[in-house]
C-alpha cells in the first residue's frame, strides 16, 4: 500500500463553482493523463487489475470534459450561475451541448492532426455519437463499481481513449483561443 502520497493534501478554492470551467478543464486533464499513467503501468508490472482505475480515471475524464462545455456555455451567458447536478449519462450531457462545440468535438474525433475540422457531415456527428454509446451510458459509474457486474463484459480502453481525445483536443482548442483572446485585450 501507500505510506506517503506525494502530494499529500491539496486545496481547491474554485471562482464560482458553476461556471468556473478553468478548474474543470485542469481536473478533466488530470483524470485523463491519470488514465494513461494507470494504464502504463498496469502494461509495465503485468499487472491487469490496474486497467480498472485506469478506465475509471479515462470515463471520468470524458465525463468532466463534457461538463466542461457545458460550464463554459454557463460562463459565456449572461444568465446568473444556478446550481445544476448535471448527471453521469454521457449521451445527457452530449445533448446539452451547444452545436458549435458539438461540431467542434466531432471535428477532433479520430483526427492525427489534432487540429479542428469545421464543417463536419451529419454522418460524422452520427459516427461520433454512436463510439459515445458504445462505451456505455455511464461508463464511469460502471467501470467503479466493476466488482458488481454479473455478465461477462468487454472492456476497450481503445474505444474511450478514441472519444476522450475528441473532448480532450476540442477543450484544449476552446482554451488555447481563450487565453490568446484575453492576451490580445489586455494589450
Amino acid at each position: 500500500m501507500i505510506s506517503k502520497p506525494a502530494i499529500p493534501v491539496l486545496v481547491l478554492l474554485p471562482e464560482d463553482a458553476h461556471t468556473d470551467y478553468k478548474a474543470l478543464f485542469s481536473i478533466a486533464t488530470a483524470y485523463a493523463h491519470s488514465g494513461l499513467l494507470v494504464s502504463e503501468h498496469a502494461k509495465k508490472t503485468d499487472r491487469l487489475e490496474f486497467t480498472f482505475p485506469a478506465i475509471v480515471c479515462s470515463s471520468f475524464s470524458i465525463e468532466l470534459f463534457l461538463k466542461f462545455f457545458l460550464m463554459l456555455e454557463r460562463a459565456d451567458s449572461n444568465k446568473p450561475s444556478v446550481k445544476k447536478n448535471f448527471g453521469h449519462g454521457l449521451l445527457d450531457l452530449w445533448k446539452q451541448i451547444t452545436p458549435q462545440y458539438q461540431q467542434l468535438i466531432v471535428g477532433m474525433f479520430r483526427s492525427p492532426t489534432k487540429a479542428p475540422q469545421w464543417n463536419v457531415h451529419k454522418r460524422q456527428i452520427e459516427i461520433f455519437v454512436e463510439a459515445l454509446e458504445n462505451i456505455g451510458e455511464t461508463p464511469f459509474v460502471k467501470w467503479r463499481y466493476v466488482y458488481e457486474l454479473s455478465d461477462i463484459t468487454l472492456m476497450s480502453h481503445h474505444s474511450i481513449a478514441e472519444v476522450l481525445d475528441a473532448l480532450g483536443w476540442a477543450a484544449e482548442y476552446v482554451m488555447k483561443e481563450r487565453r490568446e483572446r484575453d492576451l490580445r485585450n489586455s494589450e
